[in-house]
């Protein structure tokens, strides 16, 4: 009986969670991160404010909680599950993961990156998304420059122009309708365009 009061009981606060991140990924979307209050985001998870702030401490620890999740899932989201991929099909592969993770996580990074303009520690959790999404290509290119397969290049200033343009990109997608082809077809072009810069014929 204890333990069927307490998987009900976990249930029920699992429920509320989801409902008050939902509640606040409408409310980010629909306002944006600065003008959005708690009360927004309660009355659309349709809770009170005491089940809100049994929870998170205020909308910043909110949005802390949903970056952070985020973060942690980088690597699984990016990773190829087919580990005999040419480099080039590894790097398209990872360009269209990045891309989609971009659009599929709008919400968040879009209210991120308006909160990291009045907030200096969001400034540090984008950093460590970008690093993290990005470090797979890092590996591949300077792999592949040990192998010889590559132009003479400055390897830093690659990785970080490769990274603006993602990021560049990824923003773009992010505040507009895009469909699932589309997102296919940019992966298609950056890796075309990243490939014949960086690698030898």
């Amino acid at each position: 009986m204890k333990a069927e009061n307490f998987s009900r009981t976990d249930r029920r606060k699992a429920w509320n969670r989801e409902q008050i991140v939902s509640g606040a990924l409408e409310a980010f979307s629909e306002l944006g991160y600065m003008k959005t209050t708690v009360n927004d985001i309660t009355s659309r998870a349709d809770v009170g404010h005491g089940t809100f702030y049994h929870y998170f401490k205020n909308k910043q620890d909110l949005l802390s909680k949903l970056v952070d999740d985020l973060a942690d899932k980088v690597d699984d989201y990016v990773q190829p599950k087919n580990m005999q991929l040419t480099v080039y099909e590894r790097m398209k592969y990872e360009a269209q993961r990045i891309l989609e993770y971009y659009v599929n996580n709008s919400s968040i990074l879009l209210a991120l990156k308006e909160a990291l303009m009045v907030d200096r520690q969001f400034e540090e959790k984008w950093l460590k998304i970008s690093e993290s999404l990005f470090k797979r290509i890092e590996r591949d290119i300077k792999g592949s420059i040990q192998k010889g397969y590559c132009h003479d290049i400055n390897v830093d200033v690659t990785i970080r122009a490769l990274t603006c343009m993602f990021e560049g990109y990824g923003h773009h997608l992010m505040v507009q309708p895009v469909t699932p082809a589309e997102i296919q077809e940019v992966a298609q072009s950056l890796t075309d365009l990243c490939y014949k810069a960086v690698f030898k014929e």
